[in-house]
Protein backbone atom coordinates (compact mmCIF):
# COMPACT_ATOMS: atom_id res chain seq x y z
CA UNK A 1 0.00 0.00 0.00
CA UNK A 2 1.43 3.64 -0.52
CA UNK A 3 2.89 5.03 2.50
CA UNK A 4 0.59 8.08 1.40
CA UNK A 5 -2.78 6.42 1.95
CA UNK A 6 -1.22 4.92 4.94
CA UNK A 7 -1.24 7.95 5.99
CA UNK A 8 -4.17 9.81 4.76
CA UNK A 9 -5.99 6.43 7.04
CA UNK A 10 -4.34 6.88 9.98
CA UNK A 11 -5.34 10.90 10.14
CA UNK A 12 -8.93 10.03 9.32
CA UNK A 13 -8.62 6.98 11.94
CA UNK A 14 -7.52 9.88 14.76
CA UNK A 15 -10.14 12.16 13.86
CA UNK A 16 -13.13 9.86 14.45
CA UNK A 17 -12.08 8.82 17.90
CA UNK A 18 -11.42 12.66 19.00
CA UNK A 19 -14.72 13.53 17.23
CA UNK A 20 -16.34 10.56 19.31
CA UNK A 21 -15.18 11.70 22.57
CA UNK A 22 -15.86 15.17 22.08
CA UNK A 23 -19.28 14.06 21.09
CA UNK A 24 -19.35 12.37 24.87
CA UNK A 25 -18.60 14.65 26.78
CA UNK A 26 -20.88 17.27 25.83
CA UNK A 27 -23.92 15.37 25.92
CA UNK A 28 -25.93 17.38 28.77
CA UNK A 29 -26.20 16.23 32.22
CA UNK A 30 -30.47 16.45 31.48
CA UNK A 31 -29.79 13.43 28.78
CA UNK A 32 -27.21 11.19 30.76
CA UNK A 33 -28.10 8.32 32.12
CA UNK A 34 -27.07 9.96 36.14
CA UNK A 35 -28.49 13.79 36.31
CA UNK A 36 -25.95 16.42 38.58
CA UNK A 37 -28.88 15.88 41.16
CA UNK A 38 -28.05 12.04 41.11
CA UNK A 39 -23.84 12.66 41.79
CA UNK A 40 -23.92 15.33 44.16
CA UNK A 41 -25.88 12.94 46.29
CA UNK A 42 -24.06 12.05 49.64
CA UNK A 43 -22.79 8.06 48.80
CA UNK A 44 -23.01 5.35 51.82
CA UNK A 45 -19.30 4.24 52.31
CA UNK A 46 -20.37 0.72 51.43
CA UNK A 47 -17.21 -0.82 53.06
CA UNK A 48 -18.05 1.50 56.55
CA UNK A 49 -21.63 -0.11 56.40
CA UNK A 50 -20.75 -3.75 55.58
CA UNK A 51 -18.83 -3.29 59.08
CA UNK A 52 -22.14 -3.25 60.95
CA UNK A 53 -22.80 -6.86 59.50
CA UNK A 54 -21.65 -8.89 62.50
CA UNK A 55 -21.37 -12.80 63.03
CA UNK A 56 -25.02 -13.25 65.55
CA UNK A 57 -26.92 -15.84 66.77
CA UNK A 58 -30.25 -16.21 66.01
CA UNK A 59 -33.06 -17.08 68.35
CA UNK A 60 -34.69 -20.38 68.64
CA UNK A 61 -38.16 -19.96 69.25
CA UNK A 62 -39.04 -23.74 69.42
CA UNK A 63 -36.79 -23.87 72.42
CA UNK A 64 -37.56 -23.90 76.08
CA UNK A 65 -35.19 -21.14 77.78
CA UNK A 66 -34.39 -20.28 81.40
CA UNK A 67 -32.06 -17.26 81.21
CA UNK A 68 -32.65 -14.02 80.27
CA UNK A 69 -30.20 -11.31 80.81
CA UNK A 70 -30.99 -7.17 79.93
CA UNK A 71 -30.01 -4.17 80.12
CA UNK A 72 -29.81 -0.79 78.46
CA UNK A 73 -27.85 2.17 78.18
CA UNK A 74 -24.41 1.81 76.79
CA UNK A 75 -22.11 4.63 75.68
CA UNK A 76 -19.92 3.58 72.92
CA UNK A 77 -17.28 5.95 73.73
CA UNK A 78 -16.77 4.27 76.82
CA UNK A 79 -15.24 0.96 78.32
CA UNK A 80 -17.57 -1.71 78.36
CA UNK A 81 -16.63 -4.29 80.92
CA UNK A 82 -19.74 -5.72 82.11
CA UNK A 83 -19.99 -7.69 78.50
CA UNK A 84 -17.41 -10.33 80.04
CA UNK A 85 -19.57 -10.66 83.03
CA UNK A 86 -23.02 -11.07 80.92
CA UNK A 87 -21.19 -13.73 78.72
CA UNK A 88 -19.70 -15.50 82.05
CA UNK A 89 -23.41 -16.16 82.56
CA UNK A 90 -24.69 -17.76 79.60
CA UNK A 91 -27.74 -16.48 79.23
CA UNK A 92 -30.41 -17.91 76.74
CA UNK A 93 -31.51 -14.55 75.52
CA UNK A 94 -30.01 -11.25 75.66
CA UNK A 95 -32.44 -8.12 75.59
CA UNK A 96 -31.28 -4.45 75.11
CA UNK A 97 -33.93 -1.89 76.62
CA UNK A 98 -32.82 1.19 74.69
CA UNK A 99 -30.53 3.40 74.66
CA UNK A 100 -28.23 0.87 73.30
CA UNK A 101 -25.93 3.40 71.58
CA UNK A 102 -25.94 7.41 72.50
CA UNK A 103 -26.34 9.49 69.52
CA UNK A 104 -28.80 12.60 70.61
CA UNK A 105 -25.76 15.23 70.37
CA UNK A 106 -24.35 16.73 67.25
CA UNK A 107 -21.03 14.84 68.57
CA UNK A 108 -22.30 11.21 68.21
CA UNK A 109 -23.26 11.27 64.44
CA UNK A 110 -23.76 9.73 62.18
CA UNK A 111 -25.79 6.60 63.76
CA UNK A 112 -23.46 4.41 61.53
CA UNK A 113 -20.06 5.83 62.88
CA UNK A 114 -21.46 4.92 66.71
CA UNK A 115 -23.11 1.92 66.13
CA UNK A 116 -18.73 0.69 65.06
CA UNK A 117 -17.80 1.82 67.89
CA UNK A 118 -20.03 -0.30 69.83
CA UNK A 119 -18.92 -3.20 67.27
CA UNK A 120 -15.35 -2.98 68.39
CA UNK A 121 -16.06 -4.46 71.67
CA UNK A 122 -14.26 -7.88 71.69
CA UNK A 123 -16.91 -9.27 74.35
CA UNK A 124 -19.29 -7.48 73.08
CA UNK A 125 -18.67 -9.46 69.80
CA UNK A 126 -18.31 -12.81 71.11
CA UNK A 127 -21.86 -12.21 73.30
CA UNK A 128 -23.34 -11.18 70.18
CA UNK A 129 -21.82 -14.71 68.66
CA UNK A 130 -22.88 -16.90 71.41
CA UNK A 131 -26.29 -15.76 72.27
CA UNK A 132 -29.52 -14.38 70.67
CA UNK A 133 -30.41 -10.56 70.94
CA UNK A 134 -33.72 -8.70 70.99
CA UNK A 135 -33.93 -5.10 70.97
CA UNK A 136 -35.97 -2.05 71.32
CA UNK A 137 -34.97 1.66 71.49
CA UNK A 138 -35.18 4.44 73.70
CA UNK A 139 -34.64 8.52 73.28
CA UNK A 140 -30.52 8.15 72.61
CA UNK A 141 -30.96 5.37 69.81
CA UNK A 142 -34.16 6.89 69.18
CA UNK A 143 -31.62 10.50 68.05
CA UNK A 144 -32.82 13.05 70.24
CA UNK A 145 -32.43 13.70 74.25
CA UNK A 146 -36.46 12.86 75.70
CA UNK A 147 -37.95 12.31 71.91
CA UNK A 148 -40.94 11.49 70.45
CA UNK A 149 -42.78 11.79 67.79
CA UNK A 150 -41.93 14.86 66.53
CA UNK A 151 -38.52 14.43 66.19
CA UNK A 152 -37.01 15.42 63.29
CA UNK A 153 -34.07 12.69 62.46
CA UNK A 154 -36.50 9.93 63.94
CA UNK A 155 -36.30 7.82 59.90
CA UNK A 156 -33.40 8.32 60.18
CA UNK A 157 -32.84 6.89 63.60
CA UNK A 158 -34.63 4.07 62.37
CA UNK A 159 -33.19 3.38 59.18
CA UNK A 160 -29.57 2.44 60.91
CA UNK A 161 -31.52 1.21 63.92
CA UNK A 162 -33.23 -1.64 61.32
CA UNK A 163 -29.86 -2.17 59.85
CA UNK A 164 -27.72 -3.00 62.79
CA UNK A 165 -30.76 -5.32 64.55
CA UNK A 166 -30.95 -7.46 61.42
CA UNK A 167 -33.64 -9.75 62.87
CA UNK A 168 -36.22 -7.03 63.02
CA UNK A 169 -36.78 -5.62 59.39
CA UNK A 170 -37.94 -9.24 57.60
CA UNK A 171 -40.21 -9.22 60.56
CA UNK A 172 -42.15 -6.26 60.70
CA UNK A 173 -44.85 -5.11 58.46
CA UNK A 174 -44.81 -2.95 55.27
CA UNK A 175 -46.78 -0.09 56.89
CA UNK A 176 -45.46 -0.37 60.38
CA UNK A 177 -43.41 2.21 61.53
CA UNK A 178 -42.68 1.99 65.07
CA UNK A 179 -40.67 -0.78 66.01
CA UNK A 180 -42.83 -2.87 68.52
CA UNK A 181 -42.45 -6.78 67.97
CA UNK A 182 -42.90 -10.17 69.77
CA UNK A 183 -41.49 -13.21 70.33
CA UNK A 184 -42.99 -16.61 71.68
CA UNK A 185 -39.73 -18.66 72.57
CA UNK A 186 -40.38 -22.63 74.01
CA UNK A 187 -42.67 -25.96 73.36
CA UNK A 188 -43.68 -27.00 76.86
CA UNK A 189 -42.77 -23.55 78.45
CA UNK A 190 -44.22 -20.69 76.60
CA UNK A 191 -42.45 -17.33 77.22
CA UNK A 192 -43.50 -14.39 75.25
CA UNK A 193 -41.46 -11.24 74.78
CA UNK A 194 -43.42 -7.42 74.12
CA UNK A 195 -41.40 -5.34 72.99
CA UNK A 196 -43.09 -1.98 73.08
CA UNK A 197 -42.02 0.77 71.38
CA UNK A 198 -42.46 3.69 73.46
CA UNK A 199 -40.79 6.78 70.45
CA UNK A 200 -42.48 6.98 67.11
CA UNK A 201 -45.57 8.08 68.44
CA UNK A 202 -45.22 9.27 71.59
CA UNK A 203 -47.34 12.89 72.33
CA UNK A 204 -44.93 15.74 73.29
CA UNK A 205 -44.29 15.92 77.05
CA UNK A 206 -45.86 18.63 79.50
CA UNK A 207 -42.88 20.60 80.74
CA UNK A 208 -42.66 22.40 83.91
CA UNK A 209 -42.24 25.90 84.06
CA UNK A 210 -40.76 25.77 87.36
CA UNK A 211 -38.27 23.55 86.75
CA UNK A 212 -34.70 24.62 86.73
CA UNK A 213 -32.61 23.44 84.41
CA UNK A 214 -29.14 24.69 86.38
CA UNK A 215 -30.02 22.63 89.50
CA UNK A 216 -26.98 19.78 90.45
CA UNK A 217 -28.58 18.90 93.69
CA UNK A 218 -32.24 17.87 91.62
CA UNK A 219 -34.27 19.21 94.58
CA UNK A 220 -35.91 21.83 92.13
CA UNK A 221 -39.51 20.93 90.70
CA UNK A 222 -40.25 17.91 88.27
CA UNK A 223 -38.71 18.90 84.55
CA UNK A 224 -42.40 16.99 83.43
CA UNK A 225 -45.68 16.89 84.91
CA UNK A 226 -48.84 14.67 84.34
CA UNK A 227 -50.28 15.95 81.10
CA UNK A 228 -53.85 16.71 81.44
CA UNK A 229 -54.44 16.22 77.41
CA UNK A 230 -57.11 13.51 76.94
CA UNK A 231 -55.40 12.50 73.56
CA UNK A 232 -51.84 12.59 74.67
CA UNK A 233 -50.55 9.26 73.99
CA UNK A 234 -47.33 6.70 74.29
CA UNK A 235 -48.40 4.24 71.90
CA UNK A 236 -50.41 4.71 68.93
CA UNK A 237 -53.84 3.08 68.16
CA UNK A 238 -52.22 0.50 66.33
CA UNK A 239 -50.01 -0.62 69.23
CA UNK A 240 -52.56 -0.85 71.26
CA UNK A 241 -54.41 -2.78 68.71
CA UNK A 242 -51.44 -5.01 68.42
CA UNK A 243 -50.48 -5.44 72.32
CA UNK A 244 -54.04 -6.84 72.65
CA UNK A 245 -54.12 -9.07 70.39
CA UNK A 246 -50.62 -10.38 71.96
CA UNK A 247 -52.05 -10.48 75.65
CA UNK A 248 -54.57 -13.00 73.76
CA UNK A 249 -52.18 -15.78 73.06
CA UNK A 250 -51.16 -18.26 75.60
CA UNK A 251 -48.06 -18.00 77.72
CA UNK A 252 -46.55 -19.45 80.79
CA UNK A 253 -44.95 -15.94 81.28
CA UNK A 254 -44.68 -12.68 79.60
CA UNK A 255 -41.96 -10.38 79.67
CA UNK A 256 -43.14 -6.86 78.99
CA UNK A 257 -40.52 -4.83 77.41
CA UNK A 258 -41.00 -0.89 77.65
CA UNK A 259 -38.05 1.69 77.46
CA UNK A 260 -39.15 4.02 80.23
CA UNK A 261 -40.71 2.79 83.45
CA UNK A 262 -44.41 1.86 84.42
CA UNK A 263 -44.93 1.95 87.93
CA UNK A 264 -42.75 4.38 89.55
CA UNK A 265 -44.30 7.73 89.74
CA UNK A 266 -42.19 9.77 92.55
CA UNK A 267 -39.13 10.88 89.94
CA UNK A 268 -39.84 13.72 87.14
CA UNK A 269 -38.36 12.37 84.08
CA UNK A 270 -40.06 10.38 81.52
CA UNK A 271 -42.20 7.64 83.11
CA UNK A 272 -45.58 6.52 81.97
CA UNK A 273 -46.91 8.33 84.98
CA UNK A 274 -46.65 11.92 82.73
CA UNK A 275 -49.44 9.52 80.71
CA UNK A 276 -51.93 8.85 83.24
CA UNK A 277 -54.50 7.79 80.88
CA UNK A 278 -52.23 5.74 79.14
CA UNK A 279 -50.42 3.77 82.12
CA UNK A 280 -54.22 3.56 83.10
CA UNK A 281 -54.81 1.85 79.87
CA UNK A 282 -51.82 -0.62 79.83
CA UNK A 283 -52.76 -2.00 83.62
CA UNK A 284 -56.34 -2.29 82.53
CA UNK A 285 -55.26 -4.38 79.57
CA UNK A 286 -53.34 -6.63 81.72
CA UNK A 287 -56.05 -6.69 84.43
CA UNK A 288 -58.62 -7.63 81.31
CA UNK A 289 -56.46 -10.38 80.03
CA UNK A 290 -55.59 -11.77 83.42
CA UNK A 291 -51.89 -11.48 82.46
CA UNK A 292 -50.55 -12.49 86.75
CA UNK A 293 -47.82 -13.94 84.74
CA UNK A 294 -46.17 -10.84 83.20
CA UNK A 295 -42.84 -9.04 84.56
CA UNK A 296 -41.96 -5.48 83.29
CA UNK A 297 -38.55 -4.60 82.23
CA UNK A 298 -37.43 -1.14 81.89
CA UNK A 299 -34.90 1.01 81.04
CA UNK A 300 -33.72 5.01 81.00
CA UNK A 301 -33.16 6.32 84.41
CA UNK A 302 -29.35 5.09 85.29
CA UNK A 303 -29.69 3.17 87.92
CA UNK A 304 -31.55 -0.60 88.83
CA UNK A 305 -34.56 -1.55 90.78
CA UNK A 306 -37.23 -3.85 91.93
CA UNK A 307 -40.52 -2.07 91.55
CA UNK A 308 -44.12 -3.32 92.52
CA UNK A 309 -47.72 -2.58 92.60
CA UNK A 310 -50.82 -4.37 93.55
CA UNK A 311 -53.94 -4.13 91.16
CA UNK A 312 -57.21 -5.12 92.40
CA UNK A 313 -58.44 -7.46 90.60
CA UNK A 314 -55.15 -8.51 89.45
CA UNK A 315 -52.99 -8.78 92.04
CA UNK A 316 -49.18 -7.88 92.32
CA UNK A 317 -47.52 -6.80 89.24
CA UNK A 318 -43.65 -6.76 89.03
CA UNK A 319 -41.33 -3.79 87.10
CA UNK A 320 -37.63 -4.53 86.84
CA UNK A 321 -35.28 -1.49 85.56
CA UNK A 322 -31.90 -1.95 84.61
CA UNK A 323 -30.36 0.95 83.27
CA UNK A 324 -26.63 1.55 83.26
CA UNK A 325 -24.33 -1.23 81.52
CA UNK A 326 -22.00 1.10 81.64
CA UNK A 327 -23.84 4.53 81.92
CA UNK A 328 -24.63 4.69 86.05
CA UNK A 329 -26.33 7.41 87.43
CA UNK A 330 -25.13 10.57 88.67
CA UNK A 331 -26.76 11.25 91.56
CA UNK A 332 -25.21 11.28 95.03
CA UNK A 333 -27.82 9.88 96.63
CA UNK A 334 -30.41 6.76 95.75
CA UNK A 335 -34.04 8.05 94.95
CA UNK A 336 -36.84 6.79 96.73
CA UNK A 337 -40.63 5.62 95.70
CA UNK A 338 -43.07 4.08 97.37
CA UNK A 339 -42.98 1.41 94.49
CA UNK A 340 -39.39 0.36 95.08
CA UNK A 341 -38.92 -2.83 97.24
CA UNK A 342 -35.47 -2.27 98.32
CA UNK A 343 -33.07 0.90 97.38
CA UNK A 344 -31.74 1.17 93.53
CA UNK A 345 -28.55 0.17 92.74
CA UNK A 346 -26.72 3.65 91.11
CA UNK A 347 -23.35 1.73 89.63
CA UNK A 348 -23.10 -0.23 86.45
CA UNK A 349 -24.96 -3.19 86.06
CA UNK A 350 -27.14 -5.55 83.87
CA UNK A 351 -30.19 -8.29 84.59
CA UNK A 352 -30.46 -11.53 85.15
CA UNK A 353 -33.85 -13.57 85.01
CA UNK A 354 -33.43 -17.30 85.83
CA UNK A 355 -36.56 -19.52 85.58
CA UNK A 356 -37.68 -22.05 87.78
CA UNK A 357 -40.13 -23.89 85.68
CA UNK A 358 -41.09 -26.64 88.13
CA UNK A 359 -41.69 -24.21 90.99
CA UNK A 360 -43.09 -21.19 88.68
CA UNK A 361 -40.37 -18.95 89.95
CA UNK A 362 -38.25 -16.34 88.40
CA UNK A 363 -35.02 -15.19 90.50
CA UNK A 364 -34.27 -11.65 89.29
CA UNK A 365 -31.04 -10.62 89.75
CA UNK A 366 -29.08 -7.34 89.60
CA UNK A 367 -25.18 -7.80 88.90
CA UNK A 368 -22.41 -5.04 88.38
CA UNK A 369 -19.75 -5.39 86.28
CA UNK A 370 -17.72 -7.65 88.21
CA UNK A 371 -20.56 -10.03 88.20
CA UNK A 372 -21.36 -9.51 91.92
CA UNK A 373 -25.56 -9.91 92.78
CA UNK A 374 -25.82 -6.33 94.08
CA UNK A 375 -29.97 -6.81 94.42
CA UNK A 376 -32.44 -9.86 93.98
CA UNK A 377 -35.46 -10.52 94.22
CA UNK A 378 -38.05 -13.87 94.17
CA UNK A 379 -41.41 -13.15 91.64
CA UNK A 380 -43.87 -15.96 91.58
CA UNK A 381 -46.02 -16.93 87.92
Amino acid sequence: MNINRLILISTLCANIILLTNCATSVIPASLNSTSTKEKTKPMVDTSKEAQLNIPYRGLNTSKDITKIGFGSCVDQNKPQPAWTAILNNSPDLFIMLGDNIYASRKDDRPFIDQYLKLNKEADYIKLREATPFLATWDDHDYGQNDGGSDNPDKEEARRWFLKYWAYLKPTLPENQKALYHSRMIGQKNKVQVLMLDTRWDRSALSKNPEFNPDDKENISPKIYLASDDKKAQILSAEQWTWLEGELKKPAKLRILVSSIQVIPEAHGFEKWGNFPKEKEKLIALLKKYKARNTIILSGDRHLASFAQTDVKGLGKIFEITSSGINKPSKAKFPEQDPSYLNEPFLLSHFGLLTIDWAKRIVTAEIKDEANQIQREQQIKF
